[in-house]
């Protein structure tokens, strides 16, 4: 009988020197290094998502507007066909309107107008004012406090 040695899977057995060493800096180097490039690459791949989704809400958006552009043109369309001189004559008649050359125009006398030359200019237009009369009732302190705001105002429009 021949005896055969026992083979032992030992490390030290197996592998008896590694053909290379790593030291803890250069460790701690690849460590940090792939670090940082899974940091940067996590924080190019979350700001492309955000550009994406943002990119797409946009054109959700324009076609919305798109659609509610073409609903208000349709609706100015219909506005104007409801609005035509032939359809509101139809609808008057059907609501017992007629037309009349009989016009009459009341009179009220003393009726405060200005003439053109004293009413003030806005814009191109004439604005008429009615001057009215108003009495304060109340307090001495109330009557001179619109007292002075008339006056304020008087002012204002000079």
């Amino acid at each position: 009988m021949t005896t055969h040695p026992i083979i032992s899977f030992r490390p030290p057995n197996i592998i008896r020197q590694i053909p290379w060493q790593l030291d803890s800096k250069v460790a701690w180097g690849i460590l940090l290094g792939l670090l940082t490039f899974t940091l940067v690459g996590w924080l190019y791949l979350s700001q492309a998502s955000a550009v994406t989704a943002t990119s797409y809400r946009i054109d959700e958006l324009r076609l919305e507007l798109d659609h509610l552009s073409n609903q208000n043109s349709a609706l100015v369309l219909e506005i104007a066909q409801l609005e035509s001189l032939a359809r509101v004559q139809t609808r008057a008649k059907e609501l017992g309107f007629q037309t009349t050359n009989n016009i009459s125009y009341l009179p009220i006398k003393n009726y405060p107008l200005e003439t053109l030359e004293e009413s003030p200019t806005y814009l191109g237009m004439r604005r008429v004012d009615t001057k009215l009369n108003i009495y304060a009732v109340g307090s001495n302190s109330e009557v001179w406090w619109v007292n002075i705001l008339d006056s304020v105002a008087a002012w204002l429009e000079k």
